[in-house]
């Protein structure tokens, strides 16, 4: 039969511990029932008959360090009978009390003669209330403890559901009636369960004004039945032991008070016939494109079980989204990302594996376990005929450690473009990414590996020695000569297109201005301009004379020379067919506009940086002029016909810097004046030295690139 016992845990400092038996190695105590109880120890069996032994960390045979600090444990009193006893008569009473230099531990059995009921809130409470006293010299301390356990009469029965009344206010433990209640948890067999694990096996906890409700079904998972004859007659009883933690803080003590009780309850026998059961029921599944199908057929019998799926219980939410029933069987579909499956690394291919297993619900021993693993590889890699390639990398099941975030194609610059702490996602062209491509007869393959970049997989296989090597190939086929049909039909038209004819001038302007705010800008006196090499120039580009908001202006070429001819050469292109030149190793940076107070019509304007530069060979000698040219193109906003009026470019950012230097000058100064105001740095040393021989003037009204 099971001993219940207090054991009542307090923290005191500079306290000496006491003298506990001590053993060899050789030495063996017999355990009876009354020296469990006092010193710690506990014993049962669980469902299947096997022994389960429980022992304190405060045991009586734990070999505690003692401090010598002058306090000796002199006396033990009990309320409410103040019955006083020193330590040797506490302990052949058959309580334990010891103490380490920070904890006092008094343990007792559960029906002692001073421990007491107490009626709270309407629910029997056993009570265990001591007074321990400890001399040092001319000093004496006093530590009050109390310790207070539910009784049998704190649960009610029916024959579906278990219900336990736990007082919410205990008030043995409080000192006034003012608190919060910080935490409620509810566990099995001393183990912390979450929400959804209870929901899983049906357990409540209702907290109310006065109790706190636990509510547990009969034959619940995390209990057993157990078979009785009385009488010739068959019954069981239902055994489960629900564990409750408690914090609070009281209003005038300001401090947290934390209690766990752990409660055995078995029910009353009850009448029920014994199962006879037939063979298990069968489990089978396949899979198609994106999901799993497993089916349970249970033969016209009563489910006697629980479903385990991955690791999560088949509970109510989990069956309407994914079970559909018959007569005398169900099927679960699940699709292959589902995080109930796992992903298994085969051969650089992936699979996804599906692990279902049927429990008894009363002692959770496997009664069907199965298991069924598919590859998804359409839904894994996708190729687009546009010569596009997406790919998803999963985390497997053999590496538990990988990032998946720091997945990599062959080309290590190539990293996924969405990543969470399963999956990467990729996106990329067949021509890129280090993809390779070989002829197979009439179809091109292209393939590419998803890995871990070699530093970070040394890294890993240092830190997890048991991990497997992720290597991931993706590939897609395409028709290298294809015939297809296409069927079509004309019909006349209703009317002939016409354009609406008129006469108008439209002007264009371009200016520079003095900022990257374009609010102000460079006058024609202000020429030329002096800045540096590297210094941004800000142009604007608008469309003056119009007020059509159906109009948009867009850059098509802009380019610079070193003279008025526009067709002259040499010639650096700024922007081609609406974008940056992409040799530039400075590119052209455009900018939004918004409507203000001065900019009515912003698809009327547009705004581009530029940086200096130079027009670098050795067969053209550098001028003092340059010009810089833009053709535009008017669009009809609301209905773009493709080519340039199809948008501008989207801006880019230039991470490429230079080492060339660029000047704007006055008019009366030289290149060898300017030159000695600068600091060159040795790779720019050949620039003033082939300066420092020419004298070369700018010509009043023009921006000098050199």
């Amino acid at each position: 039969m099971p001993y219940r016992l207090f054991c009542l845990l307090m923290a005191a400092v500079g306290i000496q511990a006491q003298q506990t038996p001590s053993i060899n190695d050789t030495q063996i105590i017999n355990l009876t029932p009354g020296l469990a109880t006092q010193c710690g120890f506990s014993f049962k069996f669980d469902p299947m008959g096997n022994a389960m032994f429980f022992a304190s960390l405060q045991n009586c045979f734990s070999q505690n360090m003692a401090v010598a600090s002058g306090y000796k444990m002199t006396a033990v009193v009990f309320s409410p009978s103040k019955n006083v006893m020193n330590v040797d008569e506490v302990q052949r009473k058959g309580y334990a009390i010891a103490n380490t230099p920070t904890r006092l531990v008094l343990r007792s059995p559960h029906n002692a003669e001073e421990t007491y009921l107490q009626n709270v809130a309407g629910v029997p409470m056993r009570v265990l209330s001591t007074s321990t006293f400890f001399e040092q010299k001319w000093l004496v301390t006093r530590v009050d403890a109390t310790a207070v356990c539910p009784t049998p009469e704190a649960v009610a029965f029916t024959p579906e559901v278990i219900t336990w009344y736990m007082p919410k206010h205990i008030d043995p433990l409080f000192s006034s009636d003012a608190f919060t209640m910080l935490e409620v948890y509810m566990g099995i067999d001393a183990k912390r369960l979450d929400t959804e694990e209870m929901a899983a096996r049906n357990y409540s906890v209702l907290v109310t004004e006065a109790h706190i409700i636990v509510e547990i079904p009969v034959g619940a998972v995390g209990g057993n039945f157990k078979s009785h004859i009385q009488d010739d007659q068959y019954f069981v009883t239902y055994t489960i032991e629900p564990m409750l933690e408690l914090l609070w803080i009281e209003e005038v003590a300001h401090e947290n008070t934390s209690y766990k009780v752990l409660f055995p309850i078995t029910t009353p026998p009850m009448a029920r016939p014994p199962q006879v059961r037939n063979l298990p029921p069968s489990v089978t599944g396949n899979c198609d494109q994106e999901n799993f199908h497993i089916t349970v057929d249970y033969r016209n019998q009563e489910p006697f079980f629980v479903v385990l799926v991955g690791k999560r219980l088949l509970n109510h939410e989990f069956a309407q989204q994914y079970l559909t029933e018959g007569d005398t069987d169900f099927t679960i579909t699940l699709p292959f990302s589902s995080p109930d499956a796992v992903f298994e690394l085969v051969h650089s291919s992936v699979r996804s594996r599906l692990d279902v297993a049927l429990l008894n619900p009363y002692n959770n021993m496997t009664i069907k376990y199965f298991s069924l693993a598919c590859s998804f590889l359409k839904t894994l890699t996708e190729c687009f005929s546009n010569g596009t390639m997406t790919a998803l990398a999963v985390k497997v099941e053999s590496a538990p450690g990988l990032n998946p975030g720091q997945l990599t194609l062959s080309d290590p610059a190539c990293g996924p473009t969405y990543s969470d702490d399963r999956f990467a996602y990729f996106h990329f062209t067949v021509n890129s990414c280090g993809t390779t491509r070989k002829f197979i007869n009439n179809v091109m393959l292209y393939e590419n590996e998803i890995s871990l970049p070699d530093e970070l997989e040394v890294k890993l296989n240092a830190t997890t020695s048991s991990e497997e090597e992720y290597q991931l190939k993706v590939s897609c086929y395409y028709v290298a000569n294809i015939t297809r049909t296409l069927a079509f039909l004309t019909r006349p038209r209703d009317n002939e297109p016409f354009a609406e004819t008129g006469t108008g001038r439209l002007m264009v302007r371009m200016r520079l201005a003095q900022d990257a705010s374009y609010n102000t800008f460079h006058q024609e006196e202000d020429y030329p301009v002096v800045t540096y090499l590297r210094q941004p120039l800000h142009f604007e580009v608008e469309l003056t004379t119009s007020s059509d908001p159906k109009v948009a202006l867009v850059l098509d070429h802009c380019w610079a020379t070193l003279n008025e001819d526009r067709d002259s050469r040499p010639r650096w292109n700024l922007i081609i067919n609406g974008c940056e030149n992409p040799e530039d190793p400075y590119r052209v940076v455009f900018h939004p506009v918004e409507a203000d107070a001065r900019v009515r019509f912003p698809p009327h304007v547009k705004r581009f940086e530029a940086y200096m530069f130079s027009f670098a060979g050795d067969a053209v000698e550098p001028s003092g002029q340059v010009f810089v040219h833009c053709d535009v193109v008017i669009c009809d906003a609301s209905s773009p016909t493709g080519g340039p009026c199809s948008g501008q470019c989207v801006n880019q950012d230039n991470l490429k810097r230079g080492r060339s230097c660029f000047m704007l000058f006055r008019p009366w100064q030289t290149i060898t004046e300017l030159i000695g105001s600068l600091s060159l740095s040795t790779g720019q040393r050949h620039v003033k030295d082939f300066f420092e021989e020419r004298h070369v003037y700018v010509s009043s009204g023009y921006i000098l690139w050199v």
